[in-house]
């Protein structure tokens, strides 16, 4: 599959908000997820690894907060200098 590149511009309260809100479903679908009888076999150290190889569209709520918070990170850092 081919990787595709999504360039998003917000302002720094659009973005904390936005993070707010990419952690809250991905916390939900996780907590939600994590007991079901689908993993209860899987053991705990590999469950979350399965859950998002699994559910595609749950990594990429992962990979998105991550990348968010790098540059919120690097925001600040740049504001403090």
């Amino acid at each position: 599959m081919s990787k595709i590149t999504i360039k998003l511009e917000l302002d720094g309260q659009q973005a904390q908000h936005y993070l707010q809100w990419l952690t809250s479903q991905y916390e939900l679908t996780m907590a939600d997820i994590w007991y079901s009888d689908r993993y209860r076999n899987t053991p705990s150290e590999q469950r979350g690894a399965k859950v998002l190889q699994d559910l595609p569209y749950l990594a990429g709520i992962c990979r998105t907060r991550s990348i968010l918070k790098k540059q919120l990170a690097a925001n600040i850092l740049e504001r403090a200098q």
